[in-house]
């Protein structure tokens, strides 16, 4: 691309090409997510609530960012599949009359409670859940009140369904302790009391006495059973230890690969230089100047103001032996403090042959899924161009250590069942149980597989 330093183009939210064809990317600061210090209550029309992330709509904005990376989205689909399994069955456990341990496992195709795992679509709901936990930490199904009787009650739990995680938020008393779970799809168009759905939030510790509490009284029709990661620290809603990504720039390392290589395949032997100006830089700026973080229109002319000002001093050979000043900022992370530049300036090489920064493209990608708890082989491909295939024995134990590993995920996903199972009054025996797939040799096994039914949800 030829032309003067005043032409700027950006080529996506985070990169742009300027002048003499000099890339420029700004990397954007996803820790500034997770700020929460500033975190109080807000309304929402009659309503006080804990917000999720600074501007309430974090669940949306790592939605996004999920979206924007195939390593991540790919990752936690993958971890919820490994603890789904081959999906859940209804059975009844036949218990050893001397040892009371379970003996065999009976698949139940008729009855009460297959009816009532049969209409609340169990297989779809718990695929749901799962999903919810792997991708935010959090899970809000609703479990339905029966019919109300002559004498003012309810009868019994008659279903269960399932609210999205990002549509959800706590409800929160005077005190700011938990008291409700609100529903809604408008949560960035700050809601009306129309546009919320209020439930009971019921205390997981002690779900059957408060259950048959609210049955007895007959007023809550949906109830919210609170399933979550443990996240120390966290009052309100649970963080995945996955999401340590965004604090510590891998993700912003990877997703920004892509983009550079756009630039340079496009405009090839033009690109001299590539600017990295962090958000930190233009957030400061921003604040000397006054311009509020919702205008969007002067924040962009902002950075391109910067982005010209830094090319300026780059383009052409009257400009040759310039310097430019600028701070670093302390970031905080697990291992302590890291230092971040403001600015930082990487001259390249101009022999393009397409293979550029797949090295650090593969390296990122691992990094993301050893946060994620995935060894890339599992998946089926390891990003780069030097990967080397697991044999077929060491995949097969990968795997059987990852689904051992998923058990909490699954257990987490049926926390309800026990509860339901006893205010129905149904058989202690009844079980819903998650057949895994394990991979053994074709001597054993025509397929290669062979299925188990052994996770009991108590």
């Amino acid at each position: 691309m030829k032309g003067s330093v005043d032409q700027i183009v950006w080529l996506s939210d985070t990169v742009c090409a300027c002048g003499d064809a000099i890339a420029v990317l700004k990397s954007s600061s996803s820790s500034a997510l997770f700020d929460e210090r500033h975190l109080d209550p807000i309304t929402a029309g009659s309503h006080t609530l804990a917000p999720w992330g600074i501007n309430n709509d974090l669940p949306q904005r790592v939605m996004g960012k999920i979206d924007a990376a195939e390593i991540v989205g790919t990752n936690a689909t993958f971890n919820w599949k490994v603890a789904y399994g081959q999906g859940p069955k209804l059975v009844e456990v036949v218990r050893d009359p001397e040892t009371n341990r379970p003996k065999v496992f009976k698949e139940v195709l008729d009855g009460e409670a297959y009816e009532w795992y049969m209409r609340n679509n169990v297989p779809l709901l718990l695929m749901e859940i799962m999903t919810d936990i792997s991708y935010f930490g959090n899970s809000f199904p609703l479990l339905i009140a029966g019919k109300k009787m002559d004498d003012g009650t309810r009868n019994g739990i008659s279903g269960i369904v399932h609210r999205e995680a990002m549509f959800s938020r706590w409800g929160l008393d005077k005190k700011r302790r938990i008291n409700s779970h609100l529903y809604s799809s408008k949560w960035d168009e700050y809601p009306t009391d129309d546009d919320i759905q209020k439930s009971y939030v019921i205390d997981e510790y002690n779900a059957v006495s408060d259950i048959s509490r609210c049955l007895a009284l007959g007023k809550d029709v949906r109830m919210c059973f609170p399933i979550y990661l443990p996240s120390p620290g966290r009052p309100y809603y649970s963080y995945p230890s996955w999401w340590s990504v965004f604090r510590s720039g891998w993700y912003d390392n990877l997703v920004s690969i892509p983009n550079l290589k756009k630039a340079i395949l496009k405009y090839n032997l033009g690109v001299k230089h590539i600017i990295y100006i962090s958000d930190e830089y233009f957030k400061e700026k921003e604040e000397q100047m006054g311009i509020p973080r919702d205008d969007f229109k002067k924040r962009r002319e902002l950075h391109d103001e910067v982005v010209k000002q830094i090319t300026d001093v780059l383009a052409g050979e009257e400009n040759a032996g310039k310097a430019i000043v600028t701070k670093k900022h302390l970031m905080p992370n697990g291992n302590g403090m890291t230092m971040e530049k403001y600015i930082e300036i990487d001259t390249i090489k101009n022999d393009i042959s397409g293979g550029e920064y797949l090295t650090d493209y593969e390296t990122g990608a691992n990094i993301i899924s050893y946060a994620m708890d995935v060894h890339p082989s599992l998946i089926g491909a390891t990003p780069g161009k030097n990967s080397n295939s697991l044999s077929g024995s060491n995949i097969r134990e990968i795997f059987i250590m990852k689904q051992s590993l998923s058990k909490p995920m699954a257990y987490l996903a049926l926390q309800w069942w026990p509860v339901v199972r006893q205010i129905n009054g149904w058989d202690s025996n009844l079980e819903i149980v998650i057949q895994d797939s394990l991979f053994t040799t074709l001597d054993q096994s025509k397929s290669g597989e062979i299925k188990t039914e052994n996770n009991l949800t108590q």
